[in-house]
């Protein structure tokens, strides 16, 4: 086992091992009831617990998971009935902030990397083919599910870590050239502390796993390397050029393409085959990303922690009755901080964006008739209308039905963070990781209270994303002065006055506000 592996699977034993104590303390009865036939139990834990975090997050029915928990535990639950209660619960306990991995932003990536790591370990005891059988009949993965995930038997051993100067030492082109790429290190003055410096600029979550940190560190010596010898070499006018010279420029040329190489390999060979978990860490090492993600962290510890604790949010709505005859249909008020922003935007388009412990919120009124219909079709096939003006401005969005459905004229929703707020902004720095948002449609009651109608999660495309995080981080450097250490501070002092912000009432809104060609829609 080499180095980077060795520190792989220290590195997944902590982190699994950390996300099974969050089960043990939250739902200590599923906790008790993980299965020891799956292979190692606190493994088998974390990842249930992350995959029942992912439905929450993806807003899938609670009968789903509470069938993905009964299959788990072997066909039927403990107590002989089916472990709904216990979903319910655990959701709701996941509701309130807890340690940073279960963060909205990093519940997919988690649930993919664990589930795709224990099907790694798994086929080295028992077998590919025990290994797919046991997806499709505890852990609810279907064939297709199974193949996109790329839980498959390599199609050859996989390769083993290399640096980049092993790289150049394996190298028969031209066997100086590793010498002279030690050379750069070490006699070449400020670039071993160049080097360093740019390798070091990176989020902390990549910084805490080590085997990916070496890995980042290695691309960046590549890049530096490749860069300097390529400029040297330019540097070389071959046609006046003494043998040495000629010598010193067939060794740049080999440095030169043997970083390209490795680099390639690295991002289309090596990375691939790493987990979603560890392909999202390294996705940190970015100088965007991780600016980004400065500014993220400084608002989980203000926002995201238990000491502030998180309003009350609905497991389900009202639709999830429609089974049932009327009079035993429960009723679902709403919150009272969804209920006074429904109250504030009605009779407007706008909606009610807002954040709850790392977890984006869309709140929207709507009226009964047409449009209380329309919100109970609304996604029912998966198709969503989503857009803004410009790039420029990711953070007014219209979303709506797809062009040419029934309903694209009747429900036309408007959500905007102010670009003046700097907690609004960093809603929409949430936003753009996670990657969607759960709305809520509420409909007025006989009383004037609120009721939650029905809740889907929309998801937001990838290109609408980045664009929402580089106005997030455009906005906050300017109110921090392009320091997020002060962020911290900011919000700090923001905290005991925050709420939900109040919209506009706005003026009627359809979807020729946002024509071709400035739309995403």
């Amino acid at each position: 086992m080499d180095r980077v592996e060795a520190q792989r699977a220290v590195w997944f034993v902590s982190t699994y091992g950390a996300v099974a104590e969050v089960l043990e303390t939250l739902a200590p009865e599923v906790s008790h009831r993980i299965p020891d036939d799956l292979g190692p139990r606190r493994l088998v834990a974390a990842t249930a617990l992350a995959r029942l975090a992912q439905m929450d997050g993806e807003g899938q029915e609670s009968e789903v998971a509470a069938d993905f928990l009964e299959r788990l535990y072997g066909g039927m639950s403990y107590a002989g009935e089916r472990p709904l209660q216990e979903v319910l619960e655990l959701w709701t306990a996941l509701r309130q902030p807890t340690v940073s991995l279960l963060h909205a932003w990093w519940r997919e990536p988690l649930a993919e990397g664990l589930l795709a790591f224990w099907a790694e370990r798994r086929a080295e005891s028992v077998g590919w083919n025990r290994v797919h059988a046991e997806l499709r009949e505890r852990w609810s993965v279907d064939t297709d599910g199974i193949w996109r995930r790329g839980l498959m038997p390599p199609e050859e051993e996989r390769d083993g870590w290399t640096g980049v100067l092993e790289a150049l030492d394996a190298s028969a082109a031209d066997p100086r050239a590793a010498h002279l790429a030690r050379m750069f290190l070490t006699r070449l003055d400020g670039f071993a502390d160049e080097v360093e410096t740019y390798a070091s600029e990176r989020a902390d979550d990549l910084a805490r796993a080590p085997h990916l940190d070496h890995i980042h560190r290695m691309k960046c010596l590549a890049e530096a390397l490749g860069s300097v010898a390529e400029g040297n070499r330019q540097a070389i006018d071959l046609a006046d050029a003494s043998r040495e010279d000629a010598e010193l420029h067939a060794s740049l040329t080999e440095i030169s393409r043997v970083a390209d190489r490795y680099l390639a390999w690295v991002d289309k060979t090596f990375v691939p085959e790493l987990t979603p978990l560890e392909r999202a860490l390294l996705d940190l090492g970015g100088a965007d990303a991780q600016r980004a993600d400065d500014y993220l962290q400084a608002y989980a510890r203000v926002w995201c922690v238990p000491e502030v604790g998180a309003p009350d949010t609905p497991l389900f709505g009202e639709e999830e009755f429609v089974g049932l005859k009327a009079r035993e249909r429960p009723d679902v008020p709403a919150p009272s901080w969804m209920a006074g922003g429904a109250s504030r935007t009605r009779g407007s388009q706008f909606g009610v964006p807002w954040d709850v412990a790392s977890q984006p919120w869309w709140v929207y009124g709507v009226e009964a008739g047409l449009p209380s219909a329309a919100a109970l079709r609304f996604k029912e096939d998966g198709a969503v209308r989503m857009g803004c003006r410009s790039l420029d401005e990711a953070h007014d969005l219209l979303v709506g039905f797809p062009a040419g459905h029934p309903d694209e004229r009747t429900l036309v929703m408007r959500f905007r963070y102010a670009d003046d707020d700097l907690l609004a902004m960093c809603h929409l720095l949430v936003l753009s990781r996670v990657g969607r948002a759960r709305l809520a449609f509420l409909s007025p009651a006989h009383d004037r209270s609120w009721r939650v109608l029905r809740m889907v999660s929309v998801p937001v495309q990838g290109e609408l994303c980045a664009a929402m995080r580089r106005k997030a981080v455009v906005e906050l450097d300017r109110m921090t002065g392009a320091d997020p250490g002060k962020l911290q501070a900011l919000l700090e002092a923001d905290l005991s006055k925050a709420a939900p912000a109040e919209e506009p009432p706005g003026t009627s809104i359809d979807g020729a506000l946002f024509s071709p060609p400035d739309t995403l829609f």
